[in-house]
């Protein structure tokens, strides 16, 4: 029996061993998905603009000003900026710690600890409006002036305390912290599981903001509701796509006519609605990370199979050994 306990135990250990080596893959293979996944989005954001703009509404588009589409055309640009950015900060998200994530930077918390009012320390105003108090800020390094001894020990204190915990969370989110901290079942599974879960989110909310954009430059119709456009990004993936034309949406919005209750119009719209099936079938190289992760997938759900079963062989034996224990004849 004891035996057979050990062996369990070393096979629990060779299999921890490797669900440290997978977490190391997973985030390596995600770190490359995000990058050529982002740029994908980007560039699957821009054809859908454009088509919108010269196919689906091409008298709207041919209406704005010189000046005005450079605007909007600058604003899709930056929006298609944001995938790369926001996919990569998934990697950091470590399921337990994420409600404690704040990206409040350090001069935004010092700015913030110099604008406190309170009982002990005085409102801090402009220079223009009060001389007595004269705040420099140059390279995230603050001096105050003109303030006693005591007051400016407690604020330089307390600047000290919020840059330790800034970089106390840098520390955190170092690429090498989380890994480490990925070497447990569990928090691996619940980790890929959440990045899995958020990628259709921002897929969904970059489709809301391109569509606003085109809406707000009067490509899209005026009577479009507010409500009807954010539903329209969050279409299942499983919609047929217009035409056969890749991330966009084909709706029919009935609109009822104020002045004659009976009567109503049929406005058709055509929106952005980014899906990651699309995005995977429309680019290779996202195509071929994507299925990095689903063999690393495959391998992970097989550990955890043996690790489960081996669990269950120790706890078989421990609860035995443990009747034994306590179980004596009368």
């Amino acid at each position: 029996m004891m035996g057979a306990a050990k062996q369990i135990e070393e096979k629990l250990k060779e299999i921890e061993v490797a669900i440290a080596e997978i977490a190391k893959e997973f985030y390596g293979t995600y770190e490359g998905y995000f990058k050529v996944l982002g740029e994908g989005i980007g560039q699957q954001l821009i054809f859908a603009s454009y088509h919108i703009c010269t196919q689906g509404y091409p008298e709207a588009f041919l209406n704005l000003s010189f000046s005005q589409r450079q605007k909007m055309q600058s604003e899709l640009r930056e929006i298609a900026k944001l995938p790369v950015r926001e996919l990569e900060e998934l990697l950091e998200q470590i399921p337990e710690e994420q409600e404690n994530l704040d990206g409040t930077s350090a001069p935004e918390l010092m700015m913030s600890l110099l604008s406190e009012e309170d009982g002990e320390q005085q409102e801090v105003t402009s220079p223009l409006k009060d001389q007595k108090t004269n705040i420099e800020f140059d390279s995230a390094v603050l001096f105050l002036t003109q303030t006693s001894d005591n007051e400016e020990q407690k604020l330089a204190d307390r600047i000290e305390e919020n840059l330790n915990k800034i970089e106390t969370e840098e520390i955190e989110k170092s690429p090498e912290n989380i890994i480490d901290k990925l070497d447990n079942l569990d928090t691996l599974i619940s980790w890929q599981e959440n990045i899995e879960r958020q990628i259709p989110e921002i897929l969904k909310k970059i489709s809301h903001q391109a569509n606003c954009i085109l809406k707000n430059a009067e490509i899209l119709p005026k009577k479009i509701p507010k409500k009807v456009l954010e539903a329209a990004t969050k279409m299942e993936s499983g919609e047929t796509p217009l035409g056969g034309k890749p991330n966009l949406l084909n709706l029919l919005i009935e609109a009822e006519d104020p002045e004659e209750e009976k009567n109503s119009t049929v406005t058709k719209v055509i929106a952005v609605n980014l899906r990651l099936s699309e995005i995977e079938f429309t680019d290779i190289n996202v195509t071929s990370w994507r299925n990095k992760i689903r063999n690393l997938l495959g391998r992970l759900n097989q550990l955890q199979r043996e690790y489960r079963k081996k669990q269950r062989e120790r706890a078989v034996i421990e609860a035995e050994s443990a009747w034994r224990s306590s179980w004596y004849e009368e």
